[in-house]
């Protein structure tokens, strides 16, 4: 799969190569590793979404567009939005029937969702 970045700050908060800059706690950057490389190595959405330790789910309210994957029992989770091949944002329609044909994603946020 091809990550997107929503910006700089949210590619430094989550891709490896600023690691050295991470102030989160060890075992939340151990599995920003393993993820980072899981979605590289994902054929599409299915494979993320198949994977029960991600937890995939849709958010609400302000953010029904947005999706999250947790980090395990951390506390933490990255959001992301599906995309099209061109970048742009899928919004509409059902993601899930969707999922084998999507094969880009958009990362919103890093956060501590209980923060």
């Amino acid at each position: 799969m091809t990550i997107l970045y929503k910006n700089k700050t949210v590619k430094e908060q989550f891709c490896s190569e600023y690691k050295k800059k991470w102030k989160y706690p060890e075992q939340v950057k151990i599995r920003l590793v393993i993820t980072e490389r899981f979605i590289k190595a994902a054929d599409s959405l299915r494979d993320i979404i198949q994977y029960a330790p991600f937890r995939f789910e849709r958010l609400k309210g302000k953010r029904k567009d947005e999706w999250s994957i947790r980090l395990g029992n951390t506390g933490y989770r990255v959001t992301i939005i599906p995309c099209d091949n061109n970048g742009d944002e899928i919004v509409e329609g059902d993601i899930m029937a969707q999922c084998k044909t999507i094969k880009v994603i958009e990362i919103t946020e890093v956060s501590n969702h209980y923060e």
